[in-house]
C-alpha cells in the first residue's frame, strides 16, 4: 500500500511541475509540490524490507550471490525495457519525446548500468543509483559474523554523513562517486534498517501512536514545504521533514500489521505491486502528454484538471498492465532459472 501511495505522490508532483511549465496552469493549487517525498518513503521502505527479509542471513557469506542476483533481477530488466522503449521513441519521434541523451558508448554504458550521474532518460532513475548503492552496502553484512556489528557499522556510516556538513563538507562537490557515498538521503535507508531491528523489540501499544505521530508530522512537513519553509538549506531538509516521519509511521504500521489484519482497497495493493513500473513509466508519458495539450492550447481550468486526472488514471492502469504482463513474468522467469539450475545440480 505504501509503495502505491509513494508512487502516486511522485506522479502528482510531476503533474504539478509539468502543468506549470507547459501550460502555466496551477494543478490542484500546487498542493502536491511535496510529492517528491514519495522517494523518501521509498528509501525508508527499501531499507526496512531488505533488512527485514534478509536479517537472518547476515553473516552468511554464501548467501551473497543469491541476494545480489535477486536485486539485479528486481531492478535492471524492467528498467532496461522501459528506457529502451523511450530511447527508441526519441529516435523515431523526436518532436514527441526528446531528452538530452547522446548515443555514445559512455552514455549508454553509464545509463544502462545506472552509474551515479548517468544521463537520465526518464528523470527519476537517479534514485535507482542510490538504491543499488544501498544493496551493495548491505551485501557487506554477509561477511560480518555478528549482526550487531553490521548494525553498529551502518549507524556509524549514518553518523558520518550527518557530521560531514558540520565539518563544512560539500556533498555536492561535482564528484559523482563521492556524492553517491555522502548523499544525505542515504540515511533514510538506515532509518529503514533501524525500523526492521526495532519492530520485534517494541510494544504493540506504541504502534498506533507511531502511525499517528508520523502521519501528522509528514502532513505538517508537506504544508511547510509548500510554503517554502526549510530547516536546513540542503538535502538534509527533506530527510528531516519526510525521512523521519516516514520512519515513524512505517515502524508503527508494520508493528500494527503483524497482529492485525489491515483492510486495504485492492487498487492500492495493485499500485503497490506495480509501483516500480509506474515510477519508471509515468514521467516520459506525462511530458509527452503535456506537449500535446500545449499544442492544442487548452486553457479552461476545469478541462485541464479533468484531463490531467484522466491521464493519471490511464498511466496507473497502463503501469498495472505492464507489471502483470511484462515486469512480473520476467522477474518470475529469471528467478526460477536459478532454482532450476540448483535442482539440476542436485
Amino acid at each position: 500500500m505504501l509503495r502505491g501511495i509513494a508512487s502516486l505522490l511522485v506522479v502528482l508532483l510531476h503533474c504539478t511541475i509539468n502543468s506549470s511549465e507547459a501550460l502555466q496552469h496551477t494543478f490542484l493549487g500546487n498542493f502536491f509540490s511535496f510529492g517528491g517525498s514519495g522517494v523518501d518513503i521509498f528509501f525508508v521502505l527499501s531499507g526496512f524490507i531488505i533488512t527485514y527479509t534478509n536479517i537472518k542471513f547476515i553473516g552468511e557469506a554464501d548467501y551473497l550471490g543469491f541476494f545480489l542476483r535477486r536485486r539485479i533481477v528486481r531492478i535492471y530488466p524492467t528498467y532496461w525495457i522501459i528506457i529502451s522503449l523511450f530511447l527508441l521513441l526519441q529516435v523515431l519521434l523526436p518532436s514527441f519525446y526528446r531528452t538530452h541523451f547522446s548515443f555514445d558508448l559512455k552514455n549508454i554504458f553509464s545509463t544502462y548500468l545506472l552509474f551515479p550521474g548517468h544521463v537520465m532518460v526518464n528523470g527519476v532513475s537517479w534514485t535507482l543509483s542510490y538504491e543499488i548503492f544501498f544493496y551493495l552496502l548491505f551485501s557487506l553484512s554477509f561477511f560480518i559474523p555478528q549482526k550487531k556489528w553490521s548494525f553498529y557499522l551502518a549507524m556509524l556510516y549514518a553518523v558520518i554523513i550527518i557530521a560531514l556538513p558540520i565539518c563544512n563538507y560539500n556533498f555536492e562537490n561535482g564528484n559523482r562517486w563521492l556524492s553517491l557515498i555522502t548523499y544525505p538521503m542515504n540515511i533514510e535507508f538506515f532509518m529503514g534498517i533501524t525500523a526492521a531491528v526495532l519492530i520485534p523489540k517494541i510494544s504493540f501499544k506504541i504502534a498506533m501512536p507511531l502511525i499517528i505521530t508520523g502521519s501528522a508530522i509528514f502532513l505538517m512537513s508537506a504544508i511547510f514545504l509548500n510554503f517554502n519553509y526549510v530547516l536546513v538549506n540542503n538535502t538534509f531538509n527533506r530527510v528531516i521533514l519526510f525521512g523521519i516521519p516516514s520512519f515513524l509511521f512505517i515502524t508503527g504500521l508494520v508493528k500494527y500489521e503483524l497482529t492485525n489484519k489491515i483492510k486495504v482497497h485492492s487498487i492500492f495493493l495493485l499500485l503497490g505491486e506495480a509501483s516500480y513500473s509506474l515510477y519508471l513509466i509515468h514521467l516520459p508519458v506525462l511530458v509527452a502528454s503535456f506537449k500535446i495539450l500545449e499544442k492544442f492550447n487548452v486553457s479552461n481550468n476545469l478541462v485541464i484538471h479533468c484531463i490531467i486526472l484522466l491521464m493519471v488514471c490511464i498511466i496507473c492502469y497502463a503501469s498495472i498492465i505492464f507489471y502483470k504482463f511484462v515486469e512480473k513474468p520476467i522477474i518470475t522467469r529469471l528467478n526460477s532459472l536459478r532454482r532450476v539450475k540448483i535442482a539440476n545440480e542436485i
